[in-house]
């Protein structure tokens, strides 16, 4: 079994279908391409996370489509909302939709000896301006152009959330081998200093963390990528990774 990850696919979703190629040539049919890639390289046995700006669908009845292209890709896939799934309603709602798919929502899932747990996450302090080139300024949770004390709030929630994962977790007792969090946000601001996400993945020993939500050359060149301390670090957004799927497990 391998595991690879990819963020960011934003699916048409059905009404509210927006073009994608207005934000560069890389995005022109990027469905099919990513799907293309993905089927090049897949195995039976092998896990694709996809870390979250799933539709672009502001209804779970609207993502139909897209949710049947997730369905459609080989070897098991796993997948957490990122900051632009407003169609993502009740955790039950949207598991019973994407079955086979699995839905993490602060909780986890073990796949052969590896643990994933998954949540959204949020900016962390220090971060300034959007690093989302996609927001929509409709949205309160599209990302903000500063930090205020609405994002210290939910990145305090965010947190918790990841913290709540982790120790249920450690609780189920179910044997594992390596650990993986999956995040829709960077864990750490553009400097990379430590977050409250950082510290926890140091804390529960996690050997992997993935995210997504960076666009366009400057903004992905400000994510940490790499080892720090145990854990291995990877933006995964699809620009980010040319729409491929890229292998973080084991250690690519």
């Amino acid at each position: 079994m391998r595991i690879f990850a990819i963020g960011d696919i934003h699916l048409p979703g059905g009404p509210q279908a927006k073009p994608m190629d207005r934000f560069g040539e890389i995005w022109r049919d990027h469905g099919s391409v990513v799907a293309r890639n993905w089927r090049e390289i897949a195995r039976d046995d092998d896990v694709l996370l996809i870390v979250g700006d799933l539709s672009w669908a502001m209804k779970l009845e609207d993502a139909t489509a897209d949710i049947e292209f997730m369905r459609s890709l080989p070897g098991r896939v796993v997948v957490i909302r990122g900051n632009h799934d407003f169609w993502w309603a009740s955790i039950g709602k949207v598991r019973k939709a994407l079955a086979p798919v699995v839905a993490l929502q602060q909780d986890h899932v073990i796949i052969g000896d590896v643990a994933i747990v998954g949540t959204r996450g949020w900016q962390c302090p220090g971060s300034r301006g959007s690093a989302d080139a996609m927001s929509d300024s409709a949205h309160p949770e599209a990302g903000s152009a500063h930090y205020s004390a609405e994002d210290q709030k939910i990145y305090d929630r965010e947190v918790g959330r990841l913290k709540l994962g982790l120790e249920n977790l450690v609780r189920s007792g179910t044997p594992h081998r390596s650990r993986v969090v999956m995040l829709h946000y960077p864990p750490m601001n553009p400097e990379h200093e430590p977050s409250g996400f950082t510290e926890l993945l140091d804390r529960f020993e996690v050997d992997v963390c993935v995210h997504g939500h960076l666009h366009g050359a400057e903004w992905i060149a400000t994510a940490f990528q790499g080892r720090r301390n145990r854990t291995t670090y990877h933006c995964v957004s699809a620009d980010a990774v040319a729409m491929r799927p890229r292998l973080i497990w084991p250690d690519a």
